[in-house]
């Protein structure tokens, strides 16, 4: 039995801004559906084609490497959080300007095929961070962005933007 069956987060556990991405999430063990997004994601990521990756839907929106390079930036960003929270780590973590983040970022000079493998590479990392954590490091909390967040919340956090990246990638990009 994993820590983290049954372990669904309350909505005093996360900024109420994460609360649709948490709510899309499937209430069950959370590792398991992040290991089931990694491949599904992978998969989807090197399918799109080239001609697409590029695609804006809007003038001032991010292109589809743009987006996929959020997602993992921001995946990256959550896990340090929870690392730092299961480690007892006091100090308040700052926020992260998503856009300037993207505007700083390389991800239009590279290929699908790089930004898949680092997504792929950045969830096994996740998804070893969790699930090696124990119940009482996920029940840990910390500050960040002014919110606090218990180490339970991130990862649903984490599966929940995905899922709506994904979803705004299919119907508004592709």
């Amino acid at each position: 039995m994993s820590v983290w069956d049954k372990e669904y987060p309350s909505s005093s556990e996360y900024a109420h801004y994460y609360g649709d991405y948490v709510s899309h999430v499937p209430k069950e063990n959370v590792i398991e559906t992040l290991k089931a997004q990694m491949h599904e994601i992978y998969t989807f990521i090197n399918s799109i084609p080239g001609d697409k990756a590029f695609h804006s839907y809007e003038d001032g929106k991010w292109t589809v490497k743009q987006t996929i390079g959020h997602i993992v930036e921001t995946e990256r960003v959550f896990a340090y959080r929870a690392l730092a929270f299961s480690r007892r780590d006091p100090s308040p973590l700052p926020s992260m300007d998503q856009d300037d983040y993207v505007k700083y970022s390389n991800y239009n000079s590279r290929t699908i095929s790089n930004l898949a493998n680092e997504y792929l590479a950045v969830r096994i990392s996740s998804i070893h961070l969790f699930q090696n954590m124990t119940k009482e490091m996920i029940s840990l909390k910390g500050k960040a962005s002014g919110s606090e967040f218990s180490v339970r919340s991130i990862p649903f956090i984490i599966a929940g933007h995905e899922l709506h990246h994904l979803e705004l990638i299919k119907e508004k990009y592709l």
